[in-house]
């Protein structure tokens, strides 16, 4: 009998805990994935010749800054939850090769 008290409240936390490990990784599962892969190559290319320089032109007059505007009304609100993409767009993971290395983005991307 002693045993049960014991172990009772421990196996129903153990219990718990997997349920919320379980729910946690369904969760963090169900995110928006990149549906395609742009890579962009960036390289050093030879200079040019440098060109000739301009003539400055004159500094025109400091203008007196007015007074703040009216404070706007709030936006409506925005769809909840994740990265969603405007119309015409999707999800994308965008590959810059650079002399540095290569950096990843993960940003909507023209279709």
């Amino acid at each position: 009998m002693r045993r049960l008290r014991t172990f009772g409240p421990l196996a129903a936390a153990l219990a718990l805990a997997a349920g919320s490990g379980y729910l946690a990784s369904v969760a963090l599962g169900t995110s928006a994935q990149a549906t395609r892969t742009v890579t962009i190559n960036v390289a050093h290319g030879p200079a040019g010749p440098p060109g000739e320089r301009g003539p400055a032109g004159p500094t025109g007059p400091k203008g007196d800054q007015g007074p703040a505007g009216p404070k706007g009304d709030k936006g409506d609100q925005g769809p909840p939850g994740g990265q969603t993409c405007p119309d015409g767009f999707s999800l994308a993971d965008v590959v810059i090769n650079h002399p540095g290395g290569q950096t990843t983005l993960f940003t909507c991307v023209k279709d």
